[in-house]
């Protein structure tokens, strides 16, 4: 198949737009199937059952996520042009360096895993005679890790296909728990079926990666070219995997570990009545929270095509056209809320899970008017004030969420998250602020050069990949 040429930057928002469309093409189908699957799962195993598997689930991304790097991003920012110049050898450089790291990552994930479920299997809030199930499931979490697959869809813009890839987990948990339902299966079962979906996640994604690879010639002679050099040519490469890491890898934790720790401090019960509003927290927002899987590669392309002021304009568009279509979605909220919780739950809701549900949305409101900051941070190379604000958020987040907890029970989660998220977009609006401050001093700066025969004023702002 011909080489197929990645688009420009311009009509970058049209592209996210399409692309958005895309992916809620599959969320159409992912959604109510996915609350669907939970509202049989629930009647299957239990409240408590079902509270137990989302503990094993959040435990397993929890420990894939602190132990993966985040290599889509490298990807992306390493891999666009050597595509774009048709260079295949460092293309394959960048994508070996991307598999290492992924391989490596899983395989300290499931090291980490197995002793921590085997030695503190109580401290995580499981039903002691269910202690050998989680043991059983900590070996899924090789398979949790498909950062380079992800990042390879993006950079050749088939959102279409990820899409498609986004429903297969969905699918094979209900699917399997149908299964089970038919022939009166119970808890051990429904782990099984949570491992089998991890894994069919796992292979799908990798195999349309590799399909699409193959298809354009980037597969030629990869093996051949192993002693390349992992990282030549690569400068900075290294550092740029470590900040882009540990920034996700909090951005990941902020939405998992608060599960786990409700899950210790009052069961896995109220660790199911938390997940259940928050799923519906986000499937209200999440025709938005979409747009952001679509700003990265746009926004690359503009960076790196040295358009910074694109970049910020399309930033600005984005916000205020998911801003305001999120706003409406989460006022319609209210009038939906307890049907959805009652459908799932097969029982009333509590007042304590409808307020904290609002609280869910209202944080999602928040963290959707941010949407594109963190996108441009890092893209404009400023993965330092990127990861500062996770850290800054996380470290005031969780003793908060463990002290209002401990005061005010299931009801002390969502203030906790709301102003935990509202302190993340407003640190990362700050270091937006001063990047850009920054860059327009630089900017006059050279336009009034000492020399003019070496006036280089006209040359455009070069990202900082390093």
């Amino acid at each position: 198949m011909p080489y197929k040429t990645l688009p420009s930057s311009r009509g970058s928002l049209r592209r996210s737009g399409r692309n958005l469309l895309k992916l809620l093409s599959g969320k159409i189908v992912n959604v109510p199937l996915g609350l669907l699957q939970v509202s049989l799962t629930v009647q299957l195993v239990g409240a408590k059952g079902y509270g137990f598997i989302i503990l094993l689930n959040v435990f397993g991304h929890i420990i894939s996520d602190i132990a993966a790097f985040q290599s889509w991003q490298t990807i992306l920012h390493y891999g666009l042009k050597p595509f774009e110049n048709k260079n295949i050898p460092l293309f394959q450089r960048v994508l070996r360096f991307s598999l290492l790291l992924d391989f490596s990552s899983g395989l300290m994930a499931m090291l980490i895993s197995i002793p921590c479920a085997y030695f503190f299997s109580n401290l995580l809030g499981w039903p002691p005679e269910w202690h050998a199930l989680g043991i059983m499931y900590s070996f899924a979490v090789i398979f949790m890790t498909s950062a380079t697959s992800n990042g390879v869809l993006r950079l050749l813009n088939r959102f279409d296909w990820l899409a498609v890839q986004g429903i297969v987990t969905t699918l094979t948990r209900f699917l399997g728990i149908v299964f089970l339902t038919l022939i009166g299966g119970g808890i051990k079962g429904a782990v099984i079926v949570w491992m089998v979906a991890a894994f069919a996640d796992f292979f799908s994604i990798f195999l349309m990666a590799s399909i699409l690879l193959y298809r354009q010639g980037f597969l030629s002679g990869f093996f051949g070219r192993i002693h390349d050099g992992l990282t030549r040519d690569l400068p900075g490469i290294w550092r740029f995997a470590w900040n882009t890491n540990l920034n996700v890898t909090l951005s990941l934790a902020f939405g998992e570990i608060p599960t786990q720790i409700i899950g210790s401090m009052l069961g896995p019960v109220s660790a199911g009545y938390y997940n259940i509003a928050n799923k519906i927290a986000e499937a209200a927002a999440k025709p938005m929270t979409l747009f952001q899987s679509t700003l990265y590669p746009e926004m690359a392309r503009s960076w790196q095509s040295n358009k910074p002021t694109h970049l910020y304009k399309m930033g600005l568009q984005i916000t205020l056209l998911t801003g305001g279509v999120a706003t409406i979605i989460l006022v319609i909220l209210p009038y939906v809320a307890v049907p959805l919780l009652k459908l799932m739950l097969h029982k009333p809701p509590t007042p304590e899970t409808l307020t904290l549900l609002y609280w869910l949305a209202s944080a999602e409101l928040i963290q959707i008017w941010g949407l594109t900051l963190e996108p441009i941070l890092i893209t404009t190379g400023n993965t330092k004030g990127a990861l500062i604000s996770r850290i800054v958020d996380t470290l005031i987040f969780f003793p908060l969420l463990v002290l209002l907890i401990s005061y005010w029970k299931l009801s002390g989660i969502g203030p906790a998250t709301l102003i935990a998220t509202l302190l993340l977009i407003l640190c990362q609006l700050g270091f937006l602020l001063k990047g850009r401050k920054k860059k327009a001093v630089f900017t006059t700066q050279e336009i009034t050069p000492q020399h003019p025969s070496n006036d280089h004023s006209l040359d455009p702002i070069k990202p900082d990949l390093h």
